[in-house]
């Protein structure tokens, strides 16, 4: 798969550099240098033609949307990738503190005798509150800590 971008990388790296030619040949144009300025232009349209042909070999690539917000804002898109797993970091480790809440209260015995009297909506209170609702039971439950 890396030889792919590889590829199209080598591919855009030798397009702009003609492009840069090009702007030079063209700041500069003298009538002597219309066969330069040809041959660069056909260089061009080949470098076009051979990112066309990478394009086809990249199809089933998906780029997010964000991906390029981020480049439009100047933005490094790695960055992106960074963020995306520092969300996904912190999801998963409220998950699992709800994980261990749950845990927590499915150890407690006394919350088990007790769970009939606390409301079913309860278990997503935060566990100070989910605490307070079984506060007639053992420390275990008062000392619940926050969904």
């Amino acid at each position: 798969m890396a030889e792919k971008f590889d590829h199209l990388e080598e591919h855009l790296e030798k397009f702009v550099e003609n492009i840069r030619q090009l702007g030079i040949i063209v700041s500069d144009f003298q009538p002597s240098s219309q066969a330069g300025l040809n041959q660069k232009l056909n260089f061009i349209v080949t470098g076009l033609q051979d990112i066309d042909k990478c394009r086809q070999q990249l199809h089933d690539v998906t780029v997010p949307l964000e991906v390029f917000e981020y480049i439009d804002q100047g933005r490094n898109p790695q960055l992106y990738t960074k963020e995306c797993l520092e969300r996904a970091l912190a999801k998963n480790e409220q998950v699992k503190g709800k994980i261990d809440t749950m845990k927590q209260l499915l150890k407690c015995q006394d919350c088990r005798a007790h769970e009939r009297s606390v409301p079913t909506d309860a278990w997503c209170l935060p566990g100070a509150r989910l605490a307070q609702l079984c506060s007639g039971v053992s420390a275990a439950c008062r000392n619940l800590k926050a969904c």
